[in-house]
């Protein structure tokens, strides 16, 4: 549409183009589609008719054009231009005007919608002969091309000028009402016609947006072979176009299209730090950002198109894209711990609230969240997480794992009503269903396409490669940035660089250096040692799924790794008070989870020192030796702190509510306070307590929600994550009761995961180190229509 708008302004203008092709389509800084390099065009005189090609050799323009060009003086019956796209008149060097232009676009829109090159041929001379002669196979358009369409096509691709569409904007007209969503006429499939021809309206939607839009989007992409056969039964129209990240935002996971792969919503951050949800028609050259969608994460559509489900501050949300704010479906354990949701036919969600435990079923207008699905017996299955459902919007495909990080995830298929589901083999990432009857998900780094048998429920045959490589996601969640629509549009990220930052900043967010200079790689739970000259963190290196424990010398600018995560994913380390030892959480395979000690002199050297049945992990080390704040989450994802005695041989003590979640505890040095975060009121908020008094009632700091507390050295000043994700700071006077300030900001934190251990403060409380997210703004989302035909095919970009 925005070629044809482009020619209808050039030829209102007098100007004939004569060599208009993909090549000379560019697109604008604002995303529009620009018709570019009129170095053979030529102007109309006043009747608007056509001019031998002897009376413009003689231009400058024409004489220095790329393209099949005029030799100085040569006289009639020299050929300019591009032979694939010439017309037939131009083709044997005879006078040209405008309808010159209106053949060469209706030779790009037929290969737009073919995805085969019209006429080219091993030579010029082959190419010409076909432009002049040879028959245009009508019955390689799709089945679903409106007759507008067609009917537009044979009157720009007449070989007689005189019959010929006289003018662009007649195009202009039929395309702009086909596009704008009026009656859609379908011829039926011809006898002869290829199956792999059939195909819905949509594709036409879509090919003719891609046409008109796309190539403001990026490079489109079009494939003349015919890929093996399993590739050739889908949709008739292949185009691949690249959809940037929006001004000054930086792109994150999240991608989600809409069932009839209309529509793209994706999670950007914007320069403060903080994520929103945007979306993008793909019939559109604009994304917009959804207001009230502030810190969302993992987006998914409701089947009709019309809404959005997503998590923000600790809940799960829903936000009509006809207006409205978004209003609050259930509370979640936390933003950053939710893995992702699904919208059944029936208007249900399917989600994960928490990173363990199983996954829970709630009506989408709100009410009673319960259990969708058990851990299957005799498997060592600690996590189920996002969801997506099968076509009939009863069935649930979602990822299963141990929760290790050594062992690959698992495909099982759900089913509402029932909290028993089947296996149906190892994957890395959540699966998604694309008809007719493929499941795509990745293995290892490499995107592919796997069979399903709906009947049987299993899935059948090798995998299928797609020709696309996915490094570098650090995929610890077992989410990819891919999204697939029910009818096979495909949209991904290759997150080449998609890690997280240590750094240093002042009380005021100033960044004053950084620890790694590798921003690929992903930390977790920096921790500064007794002394403040060393930093313990969990590491995950590019690709990994397992995180081990490296610990970084500040002042000999040094990294040493003591664990290499192979035997189970390493996580939040905690210094012993002499700073000699580490402590830390492990999670592996069965026999094997517990909380770990280690000399951090001989790296290696770990033992399991404290075992239980679920996620276990070391909070605090009391600055005396003698106690350990840990922290347990059960099979729900319920986060509790328990305290235990090091100088007695007795059992651990829940400190704490019994059905609130709790976690992130805290202690100052004298070992009388602790901080940490509860959701007893139903939202995350920093409390404090005496540990040494554990019968006194807890305290509440934050006032909009908090996270992730943190102690000055002398105690009296306690810093937090907002809702926000800013960095608060709060006086305390540790007396009895104890005296509490009013909350300052400082700051924006832009961390990862904040509802853990994401930051650490020296002892004076004047600089801190921030595991902050870094994504890079220059990986864009790359869509593909009639994906099938990239089955088999080599690497792609």
């Amino acid at each position: 549409l925005q070629i044809a708008q482009a020619l209808e302004e050039a030829h209102d203008k007098g100007i004939v183009h004569r060599d208009l092709k993909p090549q000379n389509i560019k697109a604008s800084s604002e995303g529009r589609a620009k018709v570019l390099d009129f170095g053979l065009a030529k102007a109309m005189d006043a009747t608007g008719s056509g001019s031998s090609a002897a009376d413009f050799a003689r231009s400058p323009t024409i004489l220095n054009s790329p393209t099949l060009t005029a030799v100085h003086g040569t006289q009639l019956g020299v050929i300019l231009g591009t032979a694939a796209y010439m017309a037939p008149e131009q083709a044997r060097g005879a006078a040209v005007d405008k309808r010159a232009d209106i053949w060469a676009f209706g030779v790009v829109l037929y290969e737009m919608l073919t995805g085969r090159s019209l006429f080219a041929g091993p030579t010029v001379s082959d190419t010409l002969a076909g432009v002049l002669k040879s028959e245009i196979d009508w019955r390689a358009l799709p089945a679903g091309t409106p007759v507008a369409i067609r009917s537009l096509l044979r009157r720009c691709l007449e070989r007689n000028a005189k019959n010929r569409l006289h003018d662009i904007a007649d195009a202009r007209i039929v395309l702009d009402e086909v596009l704008g969503g009026g009656p859609e006429e379908v011829l039926p499939l011809a006898a002869e016609a290829r199956p792999a021809a059939r195909t819905r309206g949509w594709t036409w939607g879509l090919a003719a947006g891609a046409l008109g839009v796309g190539l403001g989007l990026g490079a489109l992409a079009f494939r003349a072979a015919a890929p093996p056969e399993v590739a050739t039964q889908g949709a008739a129209v292949h185009a691949e176009f690249e959809i940037a990240t929006p001004l000054a935002t930086t792109m994150v996971s999240g991608l989600a299209l809409s069932s009839d792969g209309r529509q793209l919503a994706f999670v950007a951050r914007g320069k403060d730090g903080r994520t929103a949800l945007w979306v993008r028609a793909l019939g559109s050259t604009e994304a917009k950002e959804l207001p009230g969608t502030v810190d969302a994460r993992f987006p998914f559509w409701s089947p009709d198109g019309r809404r959005l489900g997503f998590f923000a501050q600790r809940r799960l949300k829903v936000i009509d894209l006809l207006g409205g704010s978004p209003r609050v479906v259930a509370e979640t354990g936390s933003t950053q711990d939710a893995r992702g949701g699904a919208w059944s036919a029936d208007d249900r969600i399917v989600f994960a609230p928490t990173f363990t435990g199983t996954l829970f079923v709630i009506p989408a207008s709100g009410g009673e969240a319960v259990p969708a699905s058990r851990i299957p017996a005799g498997t060592d299955i600690g996590t189920q997480r996002f969801p997506s459902f099968l076509p009939d919007g009863e069935r649930f495909l979602f990822f299963a794992s141990t929760g290790t990080g050594i062992e690959p995830g698992t495909a099982y298929l759900g089913r509402l009503g029932s909290l028993e589901a089947k296996r149906l083999g190892p994957v890395t990432s959540s699966a998604f269903y694309a008809a007719p009857g493929f499941l795509i998900f990745v293995q290892g780094d490499a995107l592919v396409a796997q069979r399903f048998d709906d009947g049987k429920e299993e899935l059948v045959g090798d995998t299928l490669s797609l020709g696309v490589s996915l490094p570098g996601s650090v995929s610890v969640s077992g989410q990819r940035s891919l999204a697939v629509s029910a009818n096979g549009v495909l949209a991904y990220r290759a997150d080449k660089r998609n890690g997280t930052r240590l750094v240093w900043v002042d009380r005021r967010g100033v960044e004053s250096g950084q620890l790694n200079d590798d921003d690929r790689n992903w930390h977790y739970a920096p921790v500064l040692s007794p002394d403040g000259k060393r930093v313990a963190v969990s590491y995950y290196e590019v690709g990994a799924t397992s995180g081990g424990i490296w610990i970084h010398d500040l002042a000999r600018r040094y990294s040493t790794r003591l664990t290499n995560g192979e035997s189970g994913d390493d996580t939040l380390p905690v210094w012993s008070p002499d700073g000699r030892e580490l402590a830390f959480g492990r999670v592996g395979p069965a026999g094997t989870s517990g909380i770990y000690r280690m000399d951090v002199g001989r790296p290696g050297s770990e033992s399991r020192w404290f075992s239980d049945d679920g996620f276990l992990a070391p909070s605090a080390w009391l600055t005396d030796g003698t106690g350990l704040l840990e922290q347990r989450f059960d099979a729900s994802g319920r986060g509790s702190i328990w305290w235990r005695s090091l100088a007695t041989q007795a059992p651990p003590k829940l400190l704490g509510s019994e059905q609130a979640s709790e976690w992130g505890a805290v202690a100052t040095l004298d070992g009388r306070w602790i901080a940490y975060a509860s959701d007893a009121t139903g939202r995350m908020e920093v409390y404090v307590r005496r540990l040494d008094e554990p019968s006194n009632s807890p305290v509440r700091v934050s006032i909009d929600g908090g996270v992730s507390p943190a102690w000055r050295g002398d105690g009296r000043e306690l810093f937090y994550v907002d809702d926000g994700g800013r960095i608060v700071a709060v006086p305390f006077e540790p007396s009895d009761p104890p005296q509490i300030g009013v909350g300052v900001p400082l700051f924006q934190g832009g961390l990862e995961e904040a509802a853990d251990r994401q930051f650490d403060v020296t002892a004076d409380g004047q600089r801190f180190l921030l595991n902050r997210n870094f994504a890079s703004p220059g990986e864009p989302i790359r869509v593909v229509l009639g994906w099938r035909e990239r089955l088999q095919q080599g690497p792609q970009r």
